[in-house]
């Protein structure tokens, strides 16, 4: 748990009181394909949250997956002059770029594997967007794929925002069979006193694995001072994911 203190309170630090009163989700969310392959691609505009030498211009964070195999993908990179630049990684190293024009229409661009220098066209299609940033926007059930993934599942977060909120809120959380790309499950968060999925200021962070083998996940929750989580736990007997809610609070309330 220490870990999830560290990360927070380095956000929190990075971030300063910039969005303190509103949200901090920029998100555009685009399907397409990458040579052949139909994909699932989205990004998040994360200026001032990378904290490397090499990676000072960097404002974009994002995750894709080809439609087929439903593995998430870790995008870093660049939005400079309507132009992207998205830095594909495995291992924390760079595997791959996808260069395409930033649209609400139509972009095309390309994909180049960094060691090969093989290079496949991208097509995408804007899809939809989820941004938080003042009071006044609201929204419903926009979809967001997460970056972590089970062995057998990967996830999707369902969020919406009321106008005069000052967060958007995972309202739905969808567990997807990564075979054939069935939902195994739908999460309900709505009913509850506290919002979810809100907390970290990286979209794609909110859902961590806790145990990978046993099929534990975390949740953030906007509760307490610095937030905190919940955790699902895969229940082998009922066949499908549980939680009592009990909630882990990060830093004192």
């Amino acid at each position: 748990m220490k870990q999830k203190h560290f990360l927070l309170m380095v956000i929190l630090v990075l971030l300063g009181l910039t969005k303190s009163y509103a949200g901090w989700y920029t998100c555009y969310n685009y399907k397409g394909t990458l040579g052949k392959y139909p994909i699932t691609l989205s990004i998040q505009v994360t200026e001032g949250f990378f904290g490397e030498k090499g990676k000072k211009e960097f404002n974009l964070n994002g995750v894709y997956k080809y439609d087929k195999y439903n593995n998430p993908i870790k995008l870093e990179g660049i939005l400079k002059d309507n132009r992207i630049r998205l830095y594909e990684s495995h291992n924390g190293k760079v595997s791959a770029i996808l260069e395409f024009d930033f649209s609400k229409e139509i972009s095309n661009g390309y994909w180049t594997d960094v060691a090969t220098k093989k290079v496949l066209s991208l097509n995408l299609k804007y899809h939809s967007e989820l941004i938080d940033t003042h009071e006044e926007y609201f929204f419903e059930h926009i979809d967001i794929l997460q970056l972590q993934a089970l062995k057998d599942f990967y996830f999707i977060g369902s969020y919406s925002k009321d106008k005069g909120e000052m967060r958007a809120r995972l309202e739905k959380f969808k567990i997807i069979n990564k075979k054939d790309n069935t939902v195994f499950q739908i999460i309900d968060f709505s009913d509850l006193d506290y919002t979810v999925g809100n907390v970290i200021t990286i979209i794609y962070q909110n859902i961590e694995i806790n145990d990978f083998k046993k099929n534990k996940l975390d949740v953030w929750c906007n509760v307490g001072r610095m937030g905190g989580w919940l955790t699902l736990n895969f229940d082998k007997r009922k066949n499908k994911f549980t939680t009592n809610y009990v909630l882990n609070i990060d830093g004192q309330e």
